[in-house]
Parts: C-alpha cells; structure tokens; sequence
C-alpha cells in the first residue's frame, strides 16, 4: 500500500476537500458548518470520525453514531434484536451526511477496485478495534452499492421520489404530461394556496429578492415552531443556517409566503448545484390548505424548470409527492456486521425487504399522474 493510499480517521473536516460537480453537500463548507455550529458532536450523539487517504482524493464521511436519529434509513428493529440476545448495536459506525437523506456518491473522489478493498479493510478493523457493531454506508449510487455488496456488505433498497425536466418550457408544459383530473386538481391545489396568502416570493442569488439576516431569522422561526408542534426541536441550529447563507449563497434558495402584513408565515429551503435542485427544510407557522405543496413542490418545480435544472429531490419518503408527478426511484445503503452470529438474519432481512420494496415501486409507479 503506498503512503497515498493508507487511509486514517479525521475528527474534523479538512479545509481542502475537493467539490464533485459542486456538491452542496459533500464538501467542506457544508461538512465543516454542522461541527463548527455544534450541529455534530459528542453531545449531540454524532462524533465526526471522517475516513480518508493522505492525500485526501478519497474521503468518506464518516461518524460514530450513539443512535439512529436523522439517518433516515431505518434500523431500530435491529437494535432491538441486538439488546434482546445480549449485544450493544451503540456505537456504531455510520458513513453519510447528517440528517441529510441525499443520494450521491458519498466517497469523494474516483476510486479503483483495489482502493476500495483497502478502504473496507481499513474501515472494518476500526469497527474491530473500537467494539462497533456495525457500519452502515447510507444512500449511495446503486454501482457503489453492488461494490460494497463484494466486500461482505448487506444491501438495503428503499424508495425515494423525485422529479425529472424532460425539457419542459414551463409549468403549464409539464402539466400537460397529466391526465385531465390530476391536472385539475394541482391546478385547484395552487389556486388555493396561492389566494390564500398575499405573496409567494423566492430569495436566491440571482434574483432582485436577495436573502438577509432578517429572512433568515424569519425562515429560522417556521422552521423551529413546525418541529415544536411534533414535541421535537430541529437538528439545526440558527448559526448554522446563518453560516450557510453566508459562504455558499449561489447554493441555496428560499421561498417564503407572506401575509397582509409582509409577515413571512411559511417556508422551504432548497440547496442546488449545476444539474439538481433538492428541497431540505420546510416551516410555517399556520396551517394553510395546500400550502406545503405549493412551496415544497410547485414552486420548486418551477424553479427548476426556470434554472434548466435537470432533477429535483424534494426530501425523503412521502407517498403524496406521487400526485404531484414525482416518480418513484430506488435507493441504496450497505451494511457490515462485527457480529457473526446476526449476519444470515441480516441478510434475509435485506433480501426480503427488498422484494417488498420492488412490489411497492411497481405498485407506486402504477399511481403517478401522467398520461399513459
């Protein structure tokens, strides 16, 4: 192994990580902003433990995880089967982005097939040598996946729903992809909405609405009161989303409702990059019929259609984004065991699983609104 490919664990983020086609997520900025703004840390169960070679062209981020909180793929039944035979499944190790259910590559930097194997070896023998039960690569490319699923990985299937431009003018024009009753209903759906607030306007980089400490306060009070009504508190903190705005503004975008008063109501957040749109936070501070979709979904498909922009994740799960014509796509996670005795459950776990997740792909595909 040369000294470039021997791969250590970093408790902080590198200052010069590189950026795969301007990733607004996997990058240092944004890995950085959630340890700096304490987002990430011992406190908070996620201890930064990033996995990476000396010259960092290859870096998985990585965390040693107390729980199973914002990870979004769901492992709590195994947990429970861990504690019911006598084992700890805490810690373990976890490689992704905090409470962030993004699909992307996840290890930065091209790799070959003898780098991967140093780097499951590597990662392996850390879950040895600390007593992790496990480690759990999340929502990654369905290549690297099959990969992984070479070096003695279980791979888990999820669905998500996302939106495709198949070079669409403008609203109107996807519209027209739909049949004659789920047209109508959207078309009622942003009437609604839009008559029931005075405005709807979008803050980005771009345009004449650009965004300042007073929106973000603003975005920041919707976005705590909605988790606030759940009895929970978000995973992010005001700093955060500040530091956001500050370094990385051509990434992001908000669109906010206002009232009679230019009070802003409601809200989402979206980050984006040359070719994606992806919608992340969401907050209001009054229920308004249809008001959800329209910023979450309409808007942000109008704003990708405008930005030439060729794919818009709007956030995980949802069956609701189907009506929406968001379609169902496959997602992939691999999982390694330390404990023999778990691995044959486990992977008859992840294999019937994944026959239900195929039924329930097709079964989703069978409702989306388009014209057959």
């Amino acid at each position: 192994m040369t000294p470039d490919n021997q791969f250590s664990v970093y408790s902080k983020t590198p200052d010069n990580l590189g950026n795969l086609d301007n990733d607004p997520f996997l990058n240092s900025v944004f890995l950085k902003a959630l340890e700096d703004k304490q987002c990430v840390n011992l406190k908070s169960g996620w201890h930064t433990s990033h996995i990476a070679n000396q010259d960092l062209s290859l870096f998985l981020p990585s965390y040693i995880k107390q729980h199973s909180y914002g990870e979004y793929v769901f492992d709590w039944s195994w947990a429970q089967a861990y504690q019911q035979y006598g084992f700890d499944y805490y810690p373990k190790l976890l490689s992704a982005l905090p409470f962030t259910p993004i699909p992307n590559p996840k290890l930065l930097g091209n790799h070959n097939l003898e780098q991967l194997s140093q780097l499951c070896e590597f990662g392996r023998q850390f879950c040895l040598d600390n007593q992790f039960s496990s480690w759990h690569i999340n929502f990654i490319p369905q290549a690297f996946a099959e990969q992984l699923a070479t070096h003695d990985f279980n791979i888990r299937l999820g669905v998500q729903f996302e939106w495709f431009n198949h070079s669409y003018n403008d609203f109107e024009h996807y519209l027209n992809r739909f049949t004659s009753r789920k047209r109508k209903q959207v078309k009622k759906e942003r009437k609604s909405a839009q008559q029931a607030v005075t405005s709807i306007r979008v803050f980005d980089s771009h345009t004449e609405h650009q965004l300042d400490t007073q929106l973000i306060k603003q975005f920041y009070y919707c976005y705590q009161v909605t988790y606030l009504k759940r009895g929970q508190q978000g995973y992010l903190n005001q700093a955060f989303f500040e530091h956001l705005f500050d370094v990385m503004p051509d990434n992001l975008a908000l669109i906010a409702a206002f009232d009679e008063q230019d009070k802003m109501i409601a809200s989402a957040l979206f980050f984006k990059d040359q070719q994606n749109l992806y919608g992340r936070y969401w907050g209001c501070l009054t229920e308004v019929e249809y008001l959800h979709f329209e910023l979450c979904y309409y808007q942000g498909i109008e704003y990708a259609i405008k930005h030439n922009l060729q794919r818009f994740n709007p956030g995980t799960q949802g069956e609701h984004k189907l009506a929406r014509g968001f379609e169902p796509i496959y997602s992939y996670s691999a999982h390694w065991l330390a404990e023999p005795t778990f691995q044959p459950a486990i992977k008859q776990f992840c294999a019937e699983e994944a026959k239900q997740i195929r039924l329930y792909q097709k079964e989703c595909l069978k409702r989306i609104p388009f014209k057959r």
